[in-house]
Order: structure tokens, then sequence, then C-alpha cells
């Protein structure tokens, strides 16, 4: 019980000194979350944004794009194949892989699926 409430005390405090030292760089945050947030809540533009970060070898970036995305857009085949496959650019081959595996034949194709494998597996150097 008195751990809990030190633990919530340190935790206050701590946000405290954050909401003070760094205003300017939080509103500079929240307009730059917000852009993404636009930017994304349209899957053409979403994916966009994603090809050009990882374009600029910002992979976890571009993930994050595209998992807002399908946040907006669910249904996205498009974004689903990219994250996919920018998850094995990142060295989740697995986590590439078994999300491969679950796009289905009827939409993608069977080329397009084999390629995604093939690069998959060859990682972040592909």
């Amino acid at each position: 019980m008195l751990a809990t409430a030190i633990r919530t005390g340190l935790l206050a405090l701590g946000a405290m000194c954050v909401s003070q030292t760094s205003a300017p760089a939080m509103a500079n945050s929240f307009e730059v979350l917000d852009a993404l947030s636009d930017a994304t809540a349209d899957e053409a533009t979403g994916i966009a944004l994603a090809r050009e970060q990882a374009d600029r070898g910002e992979y976890l970036e571009a993930l994050a794009t595209l998992e807002r995305v399908l946040a907006e857009n669910p249904k996205s085949r498009e974004a689903r194949l990219i994250h996919a496959i920018f998850l094995c650019r990142v060295d989740d081959i697995q986590g590439g892989l078994v999300e491969i595996d679950q796009l289905k034949k009827k939409h993608y194709g069977e080329e397009v699926l084999q390629q995604a494998r093939a690069s998959c597996e060859q990682g972040g150097g592909s």
C-alpha cells in the first residue's frame, strides 16, 4: 500500500516536471501527431507516407503509420501486404511471414505472395 502511494507520487512528480519543462516540445509533438493522424485517415495518403518513411530507412515509423492506416481502414489489402514486408525489413521475419501467410491468394495472387515470402526470408537486407 505504501509502495503504491510512493510510486503514484513519484509518477505525478515526474509528470509535473515533464509538463513544465517540455511544453513547447509537447505542443510540437501534438502538431506532428495531428498531421500524422490526418494523413493516415486517408488510406492512399497514409500508404504513400509509409512508403516515403521506408525510403528514408524509417521502417519503424512506416510500420506505425501503416498500423494507423489499418486502424482506420482494416480491410486495406495494400497496407496489410506492405506492413508484412516492412516487418521483415526490421528483421521480424517470423512476424512478417505469419502476416504473409494470413493473406489470401485470391486477393493478391500466388506470385505476389511468393515474392513477398522470398523477400521476407532475406530480412533487412532485401
